[in-house]
């Protein structure tokens, strides 16, 4: 059972209105708050939950809200779950949080934006809040109150940069020194603004993210802020060196960290119908929300300033040639990024 009343009284439903009304610019559409039960005690995803249904209580939307167990990767949404997608109406809004993932949704497809995008719904969601504990929850609203407009402003220039640059590096005085070849890649600004019907991202926002060309990524990098892994987000003690040729990873450092992330890479390998895209990276990511920082959980973590991250896996989701299992985020602190040759500032 969850203590509600002992979390409620550090929440203000402001935040959750202004995301409503401005993040997504709710009207007269149909709003589905989905939510989990929380794992080992870790309730994050339930006092969102809670927190955004008495925010559309109070501003009188027409939502519903519906839980689940918490799922892990390869498990099926609850049935409920799924028929209730369904039968959503077209053009609605769904707000989600989950401590690890959805689940798959069986003859929905796939993938839970694809879905989204397909009926027109907007959405925000917020996952693997699993990895934080309880404790963590003023972190995350702290991060989820800031001024969109702005965040969004600073978002867009940094896309003109990305948008008509042709290489990308990054550099960090413990070692990184990486070269992504961006030409004709266009970037995405993920920062709150999900007014426009099939719109939606993450929330926590506060990031600009750009696919490299197919194998056009060359260099190293040490992942020292956290790391992506098969359920959990890690907070890296001891930097994990990763080696990249023709962008694919072909060494991983053989510390105790670096250990870990090769297990998930190898059971990758064994689940994947592409094998050869685990090690493919897929992504470089830029941190613009100014109240963010590391804690441990992915979402909040790369949205962090002086942050990027690099991914491997999918990327065809948001415009590159890359389908996958899976899409692995790690975090690199003070990060100095050069956009062909020019230092970009956030």
């Amino acid at each position: 059972m969850i203590d509600w009343q002992r979390f409620r009284e550090q929440i203000d439903l402001n935040i959750f209105k202004s995301i409503f009304s401005e993040s997504l610019a709710v009207g007269q559409e149909k709003v589905l708050i989905i939510g989990d039960y929380g794992v080992r005690n870790r309730v994050l995803s339930p006092i969102l939950t809670n927190a955004y249904a008495l925010a559309a209580r109070e501003l009188d939307l027409n939502y519903n809200v519906l839980m689940q167990n918490a799922k892990t990767r390869g498990d099926f949404a609850d049935e409920v779950m799924i028929n209730s997608l369904k039968r959503l109406p077209k053009r609605s809004i769904i707000v989600m949080n989950v401590s690890n993932r959805i689940g798959m949704l069986g003859s929905l497809g796939l993938s839970f934006r694809r879905f989204c995008r397909n009926n027109e719904h907007k959405f925000v969601t917020s996952s693997s809040l699993g990895s934080l504990a309880n404790d963590s929850l003023r972190d995350v609203l702290n991060v989820l109150n800031v001024d969109y407009k702005r965040m969004n402003s600073k978002g867009e220039k940094i896309k003109r940069l990305l948008d008509s640059a042709r290489e990308i590096n990054v550099r960090t005085k413990i070692g990184t020194d990486i070269t992504f070849d961006v030409t004709g890649s266009k970037s995405v600004v993920n920062a709150g603004n999900y007014a426009a019907t099939g719109a939606g991202g993450n929330m926590p926002a506060g990031e600009v993210y750009i696919y490299p060309k197919l194998d056009k990524v060359e260099g190293t990098f040490y992942i020292d802020g956290s790391m992506r892994l098969k359920n959990k987000t890690h907070l890296v003690r001891s930097p994990v060196r990763i080696d990249v040729e023709g962008g694919e990873i072909v060494n991983v450092s053989s510390n105790y960290e670096g250990n870990l992330f090769k297990q998930t890479l190898e059971w990758a390998h064994r689940r994947a119908k592409r094998p050869q895209t685990i090690r493919k990276i897929a992504e470089l990511g830029i941190g613009i929300n100014p109240n963010a920082k590391i804690i441990g959980a992915t979402i909040i973590d790369e949205k962090t300033i002086g942050t990027v991250h690099i991914a491997n896996g999918s990327n065809s989701w948001f415009g590159g040639e890359i389908k996958s299992l899976v899409h692995l985020d790690h975090v690199i602190r003070n990060a100095i990024v050069k956009v062909d040759g020019r230092l970009l500032r956030v």
